[in-house]
């Protein structure tokens, strides 16, 4: 992942990754415990489109649930990137 990627392409990015459509991720998130962190198939993609920049915390943990991510990695510069090796 690129240092200066936007949160909607990081969450783009990772919901392909794991080769899921945008409606698999939602029927995913039904299974949060809690309704807030519920995502329908239309606020994801206005997530991942930057139309919504303000998703509740229980939403970015639903997804980072769905995507085997610690949340974190939403906010670092270099989330899901590699350090490179010194040898």
């Amino acid at each position: 992942m690129s240092s200066d990627m936007t949160l909607a392409e990081k969450l783009r990015q990772m919901r392909t990754r794991n080769k899921m459509s945008m409606s698999r991720v939602a029927r995913l998130s039904e299974i949060s415990p809690d309704p807030r962190g519920r995502i329908s198939q239309g606020y994801l993609s206005r997530l991942e489109s930057g139309k919504e920049i303000n998703p509740s915390l229980m939403k970015l943990m639903t997804l980072c649930s769905i995507y085997r991510i610690e949340p974190n990695a939403l906010f670092t510069k270099s989330s899901l990137k590699r350090p490179p090796k010194n040898r």
